[in-house]
């Protein structure tokens, strides 16, 4: 594989991408998160370039085949798709089709599946554009790749969905398809659950580093498209809040990466019996309904509960000179 030089880079398929195709292996958004939210061992085993047994999943659902193909229509750009005349993956040739579309690096889709895909694409282009200031979505660069050598010695690499230049100041663009509602109103829990904020500021991390003058001029927008009719979308920036803590969040996934790569030692989780704190919103859930359900409150005292909680009594210490 060819590796790309640091900065911008267009018309790169996603496949090569995905591979790293950078001068050492690189740090993405994708590991980053699973460097922090699970371990430095699973980020070693997801990464291509580290993990040599490393498979790409070729084995999606349906619906992340209509995500996929969605996508592609969103952006005008993306992998070739190809059309399996079927309703189901129910036959022995539709399930070869599918298979073989994969081998050939392709997206495969049943036939009513791309019918929603092209639902999903035509109602969201109309409804980024539709919003204020969103309108230069429709005439950005899409798949945009940007690789960047950082100043602490790692290679990042992001792919940018929509790239909006403005001259002084510049939109990142990130599309997300998927079965989850876009209101407005579950959006930042959204991004906190699934670490989006991680992804906006490595993105906002690797531009800077290629394009210093656009620090503190870049705007990271992702635009929520609902699957299910009638494919609703919401454009949404996070807070200054969620930022700061993105690029906090970054900066420690990048301090871990470079620790690991240098050592050679990507741990996996303690090797101790760990504690497990108790979630304060379950205790507060059953305290309240101890309170408020009349079916529990004749329960009276329940001796059991009146004991001191076990506690283990430390070995005792043995005497010096004892046998």
């Amino acid at each position: 594989m060819q590796h790309l030089p640091a900065g911008f880079h267009a018309d790169i398929p996603a496949e090569v991408y995905h591979a790293d195709p950078c001068e050492a292996p690189s740090l993405s958004s994708t590991i980053a998160r699973v460097l922090l939210e699970q371990s430095p061992r699973h980020a070693w085993h997801q990464h291509p370039r580290l993990n040599p047994d490393y498979k790409p999943d070729t084995s999606p659902t349906r619906p992340m085949e209509i995500g996929t193909v969605a996508h592609k229509l969103i952006l005008g750009r993306g992998r070739d798709v190809r059309v399996i005349e079927a309703d189901a993956y129910t036959s022995k040739d539709a399930r070869q089709q599918r298979a073989d579309a994969y081998a050939s690096g392709l997206a495969p889709i049943l036939r009513p599946d791309l019918e929603a895909a092209e639902a999903i694409a035509q109602a969201a282009r109309a409804a980024i554009v539709g919003i204020e200031d969103c309108e230069g979505f429709a005439n950005g660069t899409p798949e945009l790749v940007a690789i960047a050598h950082d100043p602490t010695g790692a290679w990042l690499r992001v792919m940018i969905d929509m790239w909006e230049d403005r001259g002084d100041e510049a939109i990142i663009w990130d599309v997300k398809t998927g079965d989850q509602s876009a209101a407005p109103q579950g959006i930042g829990r959204r991004i906190a659950n699934m670490g989006y904020e991680i992804q906006a500021a490595l993105y906002e991390r690797v531009v800077v580093r290629l394009r210093p003058e656009l620090a503190g001029r870049i705007r990271f927008r992702w635009a929520f498209v609902e699957n299910d009719p009638p494919h609703l979308c919401t454009v949404a920036e996070l807070d200054n809040i969620g930022l700061e803590v993105g690029r906090k969040k970054v900066a420690a996934a990048i301090s871990l990466w470079n620790r690991c790569l240098a050592t050679g030692n990507w741990p996996g989780y303690p090797a101790r019996v760990v504690l497990a704190e108790y979630p304060a919103f379950a205790e507060t859930a059953w305290t309240t309904r101890e309170m408020e359900d009349e079916s529990l409150r004749e329960m009276g005292i329940d001796p059991f509960l009146v004991r001191a909680p076990w506690r283990p009594e430390p070995a005792p210490k043995k005497l010096v000179g004892a046998v």
